[in-house]
């Protein structure tokens, strides 16, 4: 094969030898066509005119290429512009397009459920949302016959399979349609473009347009009585079960002082006696900060001093909290709470049993210091329910429907109560507490019913 370039491999060798640092060995034969030695090694050059008619130079090969192979390169590079191809552009291009394609092949390994599932969804979601850990856990239980499957290869077969098979067992379709919504969320965050890959691992949600199986006429009537039963949870309380309340708590109370009076006798003089403290147990104040804001439980637990916020200028304190709830969302909204009358009254008593505390958690476990597990409260609630006899459907989230329903009785403008009790507008009250009680019902049938005798008298007199 003949020299294609005048730059010989003894020249070469001669070159590397003797040459200094950015010293270049043009070659005879291809015009632009160079060896640039460098501090540490060298590279193959051409310099040409592109197709905008601007000088420059770019490195076609390393220096372990041999001259005529580098000589191959610079005349496919001057034949590519004579087709009008700029081959610096085309080198990064084809450069951008392996990128791509490496990213891609990297991401595919992703596409299974499972793999999915662990490496990516894990992650995003324990980062960033607050009860991460148990939509994952309710994705694993439900779907993880699915892990082993390439998620574009889902269908409606598959959620329908997965569907009546739970409902066989007896799952209400509200969990469902939760259970389903949350892994539906997952293929939709697939489908996303994700950090360091231009491409989404899944180019489609398959399910994405599918929806659960309308309710059967049985389902209907179960949901209606659910329904129902929830009506009735968000009724006001008669004044038997506040009293009953307020029983219960004071019999629960005593009951703690007195078993730690009898520990300090029976030998345990090391423990602090509870007879002067307003509240022997978190869980006390705990339950009348839910009855006196409505608050969830959720976001008692997270409650901390700094939440409080002491206005000098009105002698003022305001609770201060965003919702647990909707935190993440990006229409959540902070709660802004007054704290007066008995509300203070709770909060001041707290912190002086918690000498004065002002930072950090207001209920917390005082053996770890850290926060308590998010079902401590139901243990004592039941306690107490048991002491004063309460009925035992009585749900501790029924303060909260206690609290917005009063308000509803007193005529507070529903986005007001909305703003107290951390929703976003009142569209939710408004569809389930807005009625009448029982008692204003039955007065407004009787004076109906007045009505119609009053009429009927009038009549008889008449006649």
């Amino acid at each position: 094969m003949a020299d294609l370039t005048s730059i010989t491999q003894a020249k070469l060798s001669a070159f590397k030898k003797d040459a200094t640092p950015r010293q270049q060995l043009g070659c005879d034969k291809i015009s632009g066509f160079f060896y640039l030695k460098l501090a540490q090694g060298g590279a193959w050059r051409l310099r040409y005119t592109d197709l905008l008619g601007k000088r420059r130079t770019a490195t076609i090969a390393d220096a372990n290429i041999k001259p005529n192979k580098a000589a191959e390169e610079a005349i496919s590079w001057k034949a590519k512009l004579r087709d009008g191809i700029d081959p610096l552009s085309y080198k990064e291009s084809l450069a951008q397009t392996q990128r791509e394609e490496e990213q891609q092949k990297a991401a595919n390994v992703y596409l299974k459920v499972g793999e999915f599932f662990e490496s990516i969804y894990t992650p995003h979601k324990i980062d960033n949302y607050r009860y991460g850990a148990g939509t994952l856990k309710g994705i694993k239980h439900n779907f993880s016959h699915l892990f082993d499957r390439d998620m574009d290869k889902l269908n409606s077969a598959d959620i329908l399979h997965w569907y009546n098979k739970r409902r066989a067992k007896g799952i209400k379709r509200s969990t469902l349609v939760r259970d389903f919504g949350a892994f539906k969320a997952m293929l939709n965050y697939a489908a996303q473009p994700l950090r360091g890959v231009s491409e989404p691992i899944l180019k489609v949600n398959p399910i994405k347009n599918f929806t659960l199986p309308a309710l059967t006429i049985k389902e209907q009537d179960e949901l209606e009585a659910h329904n129902e039963k929830l009506s009735h949870q968000r009724d006001i309380f008669s004044d038997k079960v506040k009293q009953q309340i307020s029983e219960g708590l004071a019999l629960y109370s005593d009951s703690l002082k007195k078993k730690r009076r009898s520990s300090i006798a029976h030998g345990k003089s090391h423990l602090k006696n509870l007879d002067n403290h307003t509240y022997p147990h978190w869980f006390i104040p705990f339950c009348h900060i839910a009855r006196l804001t409505g608050m969830r439980p959720a976001d008692i637990y997270n409650l901390k001093w700094e939440n409080l916020l002491f206005n000098q200028f009105n002698n003022q304190t305001t609770l201060i909290f965003t919702p647990s709830k909707t935190k993440k969302a990006e229409n959540s909204r902070k709660v802004k709470f007054p704290v007066t009358g008995e509300l203070k009254f709770v909060f001041d008593n707290w912190a002086a049993q918690q000498e004065q505390a002002n930072n950090g958690l207001i209920f917390k476990s005082e053996r770890t210091g850290k926060s308590l597990e998010r079902k401590a409260h139901l243990r004592h609630w039941k306690q107490i329910k048991t002491l004063a006899g309460i009925t035992e459907n009585l749900d501790f989230y029924s303060f909260r429907h206690n609290f917005i329903s009063s308000l509803v009785a007193r005529g507070v403008p529903v986005l007001t109560i909305a703003g107290l009790v951390g929703h976003k507008d009142g569209s939710m009250i408004a569809a389930n507490y807005l009625r009448h009680d029982e008692l204003s019902t039955e007065s407004l049938l009787i004076s109906i019913s007045d009505d119609w005798n009053l009429n009927t008298n009038i009549k008889e007199k008449n006649v």
